[in-house]
């Protein structure tokens, strides 16, 4: 039963988790804005995906309309340039333009020309790219395979397969007229303005010069401020809870203190509101009560690794290449400036993709961190669909990462025994990657490779090569830390150490 004390330090540990989602949702917005990815954000990905159903239908109704012999002076000029491309194409890309120019935080980005000259350049873009498709498929798919996941950036992608296959005897893309792609842009954007009412023109004059301007209007205001409402209601950071969490109830909401208040999470997901039966719900509140704490050999492992950059399984921390340094004569010489230039590029299209790839480690280690010192923590349930059970939290769960696994252990020791033994050393031999192979035989490899299990218990790091090309390398450490100090050497009487089972149908 929890004391006052802990229930006031739980419901200031969910204020706080809100607080830091509603700053990182707020900030992740700004940070998209300024880099010209509004349509990335929570209300540009909502409304994109409202308006583009809209946008398809008026520009398959102009084609319609032009193969029944009708066509306006203003489109006949663009649509042998617009007709190759598939409308869905050319709607998503033309959105995708506008919330970027329009939301951007960079001055002037949303003027008229600048945006209608923005979508038809991306427009054509994606007409160069379906030329190279369709008259050199075999040169474009190399390209791709080799080049287009090493570069960050849309607009880099596209130079960088550009310059390429300009080196190639192929045929070759001929360039727009910026007229046509203004032209192009201009329709594509009214097709927008008028299927959805959410911008307008707005006429600015400085001084003697005239420049229209793209805004939003009030109704889109008032869409966009109710979408970011919605979306802060589901914001807050799903840590584990430093006490029991909430019993769950057909009339009540369980898991989090402030749940019921905030409604964030639901004890069926999707929104099923069927009733559920007795036995699911105490299964349910069952699991929750289940207490869990930090493995202090796991994360000291994983702070020495993090901070060598060095790569175990799921475990990736960011690798940080520095730039390489400029050359003397860069100023003067252009063959020494482009040659530092594409160096940079590729130092920073691998620092970039690093940082992708270590999201998962960074975002574990940081709640690792967070409980570290924590004596117990708890792990609030709930079903899907379907009636399986799943984590709310993301990280340090049972059904996280390797890594992630390997962080656990039960609060709650038990004795050990002889039939505890052998689960230690089932659990060593599958991490290992035994897996496959019957008890008898996991048993007996353990038996046979007590050396092994010695040698990486008392020094994971310095036997780093033995550990790390297990399985699953993480929990094989774990088990091989619990199964040398509980059945080798005998100085650990009751082991905590989960052992993993598998299931045939965890679904209800």
């Amino acid at each position: 039963m929890a004391t006052p004390s802990q229930i006031d330090e739980q419901v200031q540990f969910e204020r706080d988790a809100i607080r830091h989602g509603l700053e990182r949702l707020r900030k992740n917005t700004r940070d998209l804005e300024s880099k010209t990815y509004a349509s990335a954000t929570v209300y540009g990905c909502s409304s994109i995906a409202t308006l583009l159903p809209l946008v398809i239908k008026r520009i398959e109704d102009t084609n319609k309309r032009i193969r029944e012999g009708y066509i306006g002076k203003s489109f006949k000029e663009i649509h042998q340039y617009l007709e190759p491309i598939d409308a869905g194409a050319a709607a998503a890309i033309a959105l995708k333009i506008t919330f970027d120019k329009v939301f951007a935080q960079r001055d002037k980005s949303n003027r008229l020309v600048t945006v209608c000259e923005a979508i038809g350049t991306a427009v054509e873009q994606e007409a160069q790219m379906q030329f190279y498709e369709k008259n050199c498929p075999g040169l474009l798919a190399v390209l791709k395979k080799n080049y287009w996941h090493n570069t960050t950036g849309t607009q880099q992608k596209f130079v960088v397969m550009r310059t390429l296959i300009q080196r190639y005897d192929v045929p070759q893309w001929t360039k727009w007229a910026a007229d046509i792609r203004v032209k192009l842009g201009g329709w594509l954007l009214d097709c927008i303005m008028e299927a959805s009412g959410w911008f307008t023109k707005n006429m600015v004059q400085t001084g003697k010069q005239r420049d229209n301007f793209i805004v939003p209007t009030p109704e889109f205001i008032e869409i966009k401020d109710e979408v970011m409402a919605n979306a802060e209601l589901f914001s807050p950071i799903a840590y584990p809870m430093l006490i029991e969490p909430n019993d769950w109830t057909n009339e009540r909401q369980g898991g989090y203190l402030l749940n019921e208040v905030m409604r964030g999470h639901d004890m069926v997901r999707r929104g099923v509101g069927s009733i559920q039966g007795e036995t699911p719900i105490q299964f349910l509140n069952k699991i929750q009560k289940v207490g869990y704490r930090i493995n202090p050999l796991i994360i000291d492992v994983a702070e020495t690794l993090m901070e060598r950059g060095h790569v175990v399984g799921k475990f990736v921390p960011i690798v940080e290449i520095p730039l390489p340094p400029k050359p003397v004569d860069i100023a003067e010489n252009y063959d020494s400036r482009k040659q530092y230039r594409r160096d940079a590029a590729e130092v920073m299209n691998l620092n970039a993709a690093s940082f992708k790839k270590s999201c998962r480690t960074r975002m574990t280690m940081e709640a690792a961190r967070m409980f570290k010192d924590k004596k117990e923590f708890f792990i609030p349930w709930s079903f899907d669909y379907r009636g399986r059970a799943y984590p709310i939290p993301a990280f340090l769960t049972p059904q996280c990462t390797d890594f992630g696994k390997s962080l656990l252990k039960f609060s709650e020791e038990a004795f050990m025994t002889p039939e505890a033994e052998e689960w230690l050393a089932f659990q060593v031999a599958t991490t290992y990657g035994l897996d496959k192979a019957p008890i008898h035989e996991r048993i007996d490899w353990v038996q046979e490779n007590d050396a092994v299990i010695s040698a990486v218990a008392q020094d994971p790091i310095g036997n780093l090569s033995i550990w790390e090309a297990a399985e699953e390398p993480w929990q094989f450490l774990a088990a091989c830390d619990e199964y040398y100090h509980c059945v080798i050497t005998c100085d650990r009487n009751y082991t905590s150490l989960p052992v993993a089972t598998d299931a045939t149908c965890s679904g209800l």
